[in-house]
């Protein structure tokens, strides 16, 4: 399923990002957006086989101006907010999507640097969740 490369995809050509969309949660050096994939709650199965289902994702912004990173998960929660399902598309057509919403709104998580010497810069780190609905 291409679910995590499409929500990429989908908001890297909807939002001016400060970095590249990684998956995976890792603090890279510099400033750097990552963002992971896992399922929410159970799927509902239909009589046809097919199931619909949640999936979470959090993305982690970390940037020198903290304020650079609630502008960003801001505008990442309203894009996708506004997805339909022609916006977002399967490319190996293993899921149709629904819809997307936030459930929690950005947090603070760290201030953090890349070294561990004295004029070492710091940066912000936030994180932001939302939910997709999917049929698979």
């Amino acid at each position: 399923m291409d679910l995590d490369v499409q929500v990429a995809n989908f908001i890297s050509t909807h939002v001016n990002l400060f970095d590249t969309l990684t998956l995976g949660n890792v603090y890279a050096p510099g400033n750097s957006l990552s963002y992971t994939l896992q399922p929410a709650g159970p799927a509902t199965r239909y009589y046809n086989g097919k199931r619909r289902r949640s999936f979470a994702f959090a993305i982690t912004a970390k940037n020198v101006d903290g304020i650079t990173c609630i502008d960003t998960l801001n505008a990442i929660s309203n894009v996708m907010e506004q997805a339909t399902p022609i916006a977002i598309k399967s490319a190996d057509g293993s899921f149709n999507f629904i819809s997307a919403k936030m459930t929690e709104s950005y947090k603070f998580v760290a201030t953090v640097q890349d070294d561990d010497s004295q004029d070492a810069q710091l940066y912000s780190v936030y994180q932001g969740f939302f939910s997709v609905q999917v049929i698979i």
